[in-house]
């Protein structure tokens, strides 16, 4: 018996592998299939159309401040010497405080992203939700990777790669590429330093909301015992919170992060601080000023109708959501 079982056995001759490149397999295998839709794709060259528009943006404000821009000439010829003098004006101002001006549009730019970004975000994760941890729970696939030299974190961590991988398109790729592509092309290398907290602004919004959208597919994905039913819970799920919140925020604002969106929201907007960049902008530029008391009926800049949000409510709630969604999805996967 012994003399049988040497001759059957034999030794592992290939190369062994790291910890992370088996994650990392998991990962390059979940993002083929979770890409192999067209209309996935559609949605992620939308979403990165956005960077495109941002550094159109960044480019268009850039040639507005360089001296001898034919911009300028343009807008000279087509509007006359008043124009030519406001542009001036506001050239001048821009080189004065480049810390408003600079960062000021960059950070309003990059602000409008939290309300484009959401959308995307939950378009595109109904799009493969289904092709998560639903589908290797509803094909038993999940007995194959248990059985393998895999632990249920490496799993878990290869499928949080996929989700978060296409989400980090949507929000943190148009963050870092049109910021560089403004700056490559601005006038001056002063504007890299300039609009550099603005970057970290909106890395920051990015990294928090990409972190906590991809625990909550992984959660809807592991909850559904079929394929379709992950899709069902995953737009279901968005509805129902967001009524919820809406209802449950009569009785105490705080109760609006209910729903994860409100969440983001709220988020965003305590990091951007857009009222206080209007405020500081006002202080500092009298131009600014004379602008908004022409266009608004409000006479300071800190009674304008935006919000500054706030930052530990809604993170909390994001981490609340992130913890549940770790633990349910570890004891999920444990059980199958």
């Amino acid at each position: 018996m012994k003399h049988a079982w040497n001759a059957q056995y034999r030794r592992w001759e290939g190369e062994s592998v790291g910890v992370w490149q088996r994650r990392l397999s998991i990962a390059r295998y979940g993002l083929r299939l979770c890409l192999a839709g067209r209309i996935i794709k559609i949605f992620l060259v939308l979403s990165l159309a956005q960077t495109l528009v941002l550094a159109g943006v960044f480019f268009l404000f850039g040639q507005l401040v360089a001296p001898d821009s034919a911009l300028l000439g343009w807008l000279e010829a087509l509007g006359g010497r008043q124009v030519s003098t406001m542009v001036s004006a506001l050239t001048s101002w821009a080189l004065l405080y480049p810390e408003i001006c600079v960062d000021g549009i960059y950070r309003i730019m990059f602000f409008f992203l939290k309300f484009t970004n959401p959308t995307f975000s939950v378009i595109i994760v109904t799009l493969f939700v289904h092709r998560l941890i639903a589908n290797d729970l509803a094909s038993n696939a999940i007995v194959i990777y248990n059985s393998k030299a895999l632990t249920r974190w490496d799993y878990l961590i290869g499928k949080f790669l996929v989700v978060s991988t296409i989400l980090s398109v949507v929000w943190i790729l148009p963050v870092v590429a049109s910021w560089f592509l403004g700056n490559v092309l601005s006038p001056d290398w002063s504007f890299f330093y300039h609009s550099f907290p603005s970057l970290l602004r909106g890395l920051t919004l990015g990294v928090v909301a990409v972190v906590s959208i991809s625990c909550l597919a992984l959660l809807v994905s592991s909850l559904a015992k079929k394929t379709g039913a992950a899709v069902a819970y995953w737009m279901l799920g968005w509805l129902s919170l967001s009524v919820v919140a809406k209802v449950a925020s009569l009785a105490h604002p705080v109760l609006n992060y209910i729903s994860p969106l409100k969440a983001i929201y709220a988020f965003g907007s305590g990091v951007f601080r857009i009222a206080d960049l209007a405020v500081d902008a006002q202080a500092m530029l009298p131009f600014f000023g004379g602008f908004l008391s022409r266009v608004s009926p409000v006479e300071e800049a800190s009674e304008i109708p935006i919000s500054n949000g706030e930052i530990l409510m809604p993170l909390l709630a994001l981490a609340l959501y992130c913890g549940v969604s770790i633990v349910v999805v570890s004891r999920r996967v444990r059980a199958s």
